[in-house]
């Protein structure tokens, strides 16, 4: 395996990204993190992940080891960034995309703006675009303040939201998709772990070809709670799109 290091100028900006190469006939596989994560949040599966397939990670603008632009930080300009640092980077084979959280609305973007471009898609407790809308209110005050104060790192609360306008009713045809879904997120109440659960079997059906996962054990970071779930699934997501018969 290569392991290669280094930045991509995007827009006059610095992006942090590590690129593990193994060989042409793998996939590569694209990881999306969550809001205000760096690419290290993926060290618990990233050693395991690069016997699958060619390994790619970065941090978005502002976050961790890149640059930051006054520049919009909502998801159109975040997959507008991806796609040019992939070029930048040669990877030109449909990728496999592994979203979480915030993560997963950029990947959903992407796959709506270029389809032809994705091999595979890996949803991690992903966003749903009416969250704000229907399941924040739902939370205890305390979790509330918290969740509507967390949007200083990258987006502001308003590019967040425009972020759930820019992927509202993407669908995804048929292509390969998995999702997981903890069960252990003690910042829900009952009855907001109830509607983001619904969500979550909501976007569960995006494709046509597509399984869904609970992790019961599991919070909010299923890939660091349980990254041998992730490094499974990720296993699953290869053979798929290697045989579209599986």
């Amino acid at each position: 395996m290569d392991l290669t290091t280094g930045e991509i100028e995007i827009d006059g900006t610095e992006i942090y990204y590590e690129y593990i190469w193994s060989c042409d006939e793998k996939p590569t596989i694209v990881f999306e993190s969550g809001y205000g994560w760096s690419l290290e949040n993926w060290q618990s599966i990233k050693k395991k992940a690069a016997f699958l397939g060619n390994i790619f990670l970065y941090d978005r603008v502002g976050v961790g080891g890149s640059g930051n632009n006054n520049l919009p930080k909502h998801s159109g300009q975040c997959v507008t960034n991806l796609r040019r640092i992939l070029q930048e980077a040669g990877i030109t084979k449909p990728v496999i995309l592994v979203g979480h959280s915030f993560g997963g609305v950029n990947v959903r973007l992407f796959a709506r703006m270029y389809p032809k471009e994705i091999a595979g898609i890996i949803l991690i407790n992903f966003v749903h675009e009416e969250q704000n809308r229907k399941m924040v209110h739902l939370f205890s005050e305390e979790v509330q303040k918290q969740y509507l104060g967390q949007f200083t790192v990258e987006a502001t609360l308003k590019e967040f939201e425009l972020s759930l306008d820019q992927v509202r009713d993407t669908k995804l045809g048929n292509t390969p998709l998995i999702v997981l879904t903890g069960g252990s997120q003690h910042h829900h109440t009952p009855e907001s772990m109830t509607v983001w659960i619904s969500f979550q079997k909501e976007l569960a059906a995006l494709s046509t070809r597509s399984k869904h996962y609970f992790i019961e054990h599991a919070g909010h970071a299923i890939h660091i709670d349980d990254p041998e779930a992730v490094v499974k699934v990720i296993e699953e997501m290869v053979g798929m799109v290697l045989d579209p018969d599986r």
